[in-house]
């Protein structure tokens, strides 16, 4: 037999092998299903974190609530009370939070509410496009039986992923959590 009617005949059965053979059909399909499922994994992960994180600022904003509620945002210095600054504050706020967030990106905004009826989205800390705040927080430590309102903000790194998924509130990867305490000051 000629060379040449070997090879053919042998090109022939393989092709047909590979036609018949339904082991790489898995292969296949996993190949076109995989990045599907794992962004979707992610996604979910992210989404996650994004929960638990929400949580702990929650969590550390209801403290601080407190703090102020029970006339405990003092510190003492020779006998002498004297109303926590902003800095005390937000570290008080933040020793609430075990590994989750980085402190000094911590926004805190303490103010009385006013007596008259006004919307809230006027006292809440106001962001420009990019994330920065157009105007630094107020801190108002507040006077015995006076309504309170604290505003406890966190800018949290967000990964884009595949097929869209994008959590981020600005264009600079960032979602802006918060927690918001209305409360009154015991007398």
């Amino acid at each position: 037999m000629p060379l040449t009617l070997i090879l053919s005949r042998a090109a022939r059965r393989d092709a047909v092998r590979f036609v018949r053979d339904c082991g790489a059909a898995t292969a296949v399909e996993f190949a076109l299903v995989a990045p599907l499922f794992i962004a979707l994994l992610l996604a979910a992960l992210q989404v996650g974190i994004i929960f638990l994180a929400k949580s702990y600022l929650e969590t550390g904003a209801e403290q601080g609530a407190r703090l102020v509620l029970t006339n405990q945002a003092v510190t003492v210095v020779n006998g002498q009370s004297t109303p926590m600054t902003q800095a005390q504050f937000q570290t008080a706020i933040c020793a609430q939070f075990t590994a989750m967030f980085n402190c000094s990106k911590l926004i805190v905004q303490l103010v009385p509410l006013p007596s008259a009826a006004t919307s809230l989205g006027t006292l809440l800390p106001q962001f420009n496009s990019d994330g920065t705040l157009k105007v630094a927080t107020s801190y108002v430590t507040g006077t015995n039986g006076q309504n309170m309102l604290l505003v406890v903000m966190y800018m949290w790194p967000v990964y884009g992923g595949m097929l869209g998924l994008n959590f981020s509130s600005f264009g600079n990867g960032m979602l802006l959590m918060s927690s918001t305490q209305i409360f009154r000051i015991e007398s």
